[in-house]
């Protein structure tokens, strides 16, 4: 295909001068996607419930709560990496028409702002966010709120600082804050964003999420499901779930009385297992053979220096009944399926095999039978590993774990400011926007909804944002205004 405007006796990059003028008028600026986010956010009220719900300014000179938590909260959602780059946005007049606002505090006043906050404040700020939430799953369809998946994690984040207020040695040594993170699987959302000391152990205030969170979720959605890895496996975890009625699957240690009973199975109890279904197995020897051979340089690699090698040539799963040991707490003495899986590993050394194992995993559930089978409940218990994604998102797509300040509970309200930017985008994408974007990466989203080249008026107290038409998704945009506008937020 020849393109007639483009010349083939030169490159297509034609233009050898670039001349740069400063523009006399009109207000542009390049975060045009802006908009969406400040509409959704005055639809909610948040600022009214944040005035009411933080009261940490004694005078307001000129800004409210609300002018101080939404400048953060606009930061990260921008693309901000600290708190320093405040300043693109103070001093952007276009920022300031888009958002009415005669100025935008510095990053100074900013930073002492966090500093305010105490535990009651925290606690209150998740209540503004929880309120918002709510609102935003009451437009949901129903047929979208049939099963709500949360998954508990926590994640270590080493800091520089040595004057880092409750900062602690992690597990593995490192200067660090320790944050939890419970999100929502179906929605990608986050639901709790707790920091915390670095020396403290995973599931500390697990249960206590889970109590404020599960009834929460079981106002808006069917089914509940809890998922954590075995730091998560604690009595008092399953008994928030038994109470709210959750059905749970957490993976377990292998304790020796497990291993005794899996290894008491008979051999019919254990069942061939894939982590694909057959259509899918199908499906990836087809593309297979599609695709282009290459060799597998790595295991080459491998073998060529004698590294030790593990190879995964068998997998079965089986089930049985295990009963909580007595312990004075309100599960001991109940019993629970447990689902085991047996992987066979052939162990080599550069050429040489040297010898197989077995690897038992387990998964203690009270999913029934009927719902779930022993293969089943493991793929659905691994699915959790997808949270991972969440938590490198928070590090380096919207930079909520940047522990900015040097005190705990400053950096605690930092952390939730990225849970309500993180949200903002949940909750466009589930009202607005194309529902996949529920799943795009921070940088992705950014260049697709957020950076686009924009002009902004004002009108009779409303901004008017003139957005460029050369933007791929302005369509989109648009679009997702619209349908903003026709939802009444109660």
């Amino acid at each position: 295909m020849l393109w007639p405007e483009c010349k083939r006796d030169r490159p297509v990059f034609a233009n050898r001068q670039v001349r740069l003028r400063l523009q006399q008028r009109g207000e542009i600026t390049p975060y045009g996607g802006l908009s969406l986010a400040h509409d959704l956010v005055m639809r909610l009220e948040l600022d009214k419930d944040l005035n009411r719900s933080l009261p940490l300014l004694k005078l307001h000179l000129p800004y409210h709560e609300s002018d101080h938590m939404l400048t953060h909260v606009y930061n990260l959602f921008v693309g901000g990496g600290c708190i320093e780059d405040l300043a693109n946005l103070q001093h952007s007049e276009a920022i300031k028409h888009l958002l009415g606002a005669c100025r935008i505090p510095d990053p100074t006043t900013a930073g002492d702002f966090l500093r305010r906050f105490s535990e009651p404040h925290l606690a209150a700020f998740q209540g503004v966010i929880d309120r918002a939430r709510e609102k935003v799953w009451r437009k949901i369809p129903r047929s979208s709120r049939k099963v709500a998946t949360i998954d508990m994690d926590s994640t270590i984040k080493a800091v520089y600082g040595e004057c880092k207020q409750g900062a602690d040695f992690s597990y593995n040594g490192q200067w660090s804050y320790h944050p939890l993170l419970l999100t929502l699987a179906e929605t990608n959302e986050p639901l709790r964003t707790i920091n915390r000391p670095g020396n403290r152990a995973s599931a500390e205030g697990a249960a206590q999420a889970l109590h404020e969170v599960l009834p929460m979720v079981r106002r808006h959605f069917g089914q509940m499901y809890v998922r954590g890895d075995s730091k998560f496996y604690q009595h008092a975890v399953i008994a928030e779930c038994e109470w709210y009625g959750a059905h749970f699957a957490l993976v377990m240690d292998g304790y020796a009385v497990l291993q005794e009973k899996a290894d008491a199975l008979p051999p019919s109890a254990w069942k061939p297992f894939s982590a694909h279904s057959p259509e899918r197995v199908a499906q990836r020897a087809a593309d297979k053979k599609l695709r282009r051979k290459r060799k597998r340089l790595r295991a080459k690699t491998a073998r060529d220096r004698g590294y030790t090698q593990l190879a995964t040539t068998g997998q079965w799963v089986a089930q049985f009944d295990y009963t909580i040991p007595r312990s004075g707490n309100d599960v001991a003495g109940r019993t629970y399926r447990v689902a085991v899986k047996r992987q066979q590993v052939d162990v080599s050394k550069g050429q040489d095999y040297l010898f197989t194992e077995y690897r038992d995993r387990f998964v203690i559930t009270d999913i029934p039978q009927s719902h779930m089978d022993a293969a089943e409940v493991f793929c659905f218990a691994y699915g959790r590993c997808d949270q991972e994604n969440i938590i490198e998102q928070f590090k380096n797509g919207i930079a909520a774990l940047r522990m900015p300040t040097g005190e705990l509970l400053a950096n605690s309200a930092f952390l939730m400011a990225g849970q309500l930017a993180w949200c903002l985008r949940s909750w466009l994408s589930l009202l607005a926007l194309p529902r996949q974007t529920t799943r795009w990466e921070w940088k992705w989203f950014r260049q697709a909804f957020v950076c686009i080249a924009a002009r902004i008026t004002e009108h009779a107290r409303r901004a008017v944002v003139y957005l460029t038409d050369g933007h791929r998704f302005a369509e989109h945009l648009l679009i997702a205004a619209q349908r903003l506008h026709s939802f009444v937020f109660q």
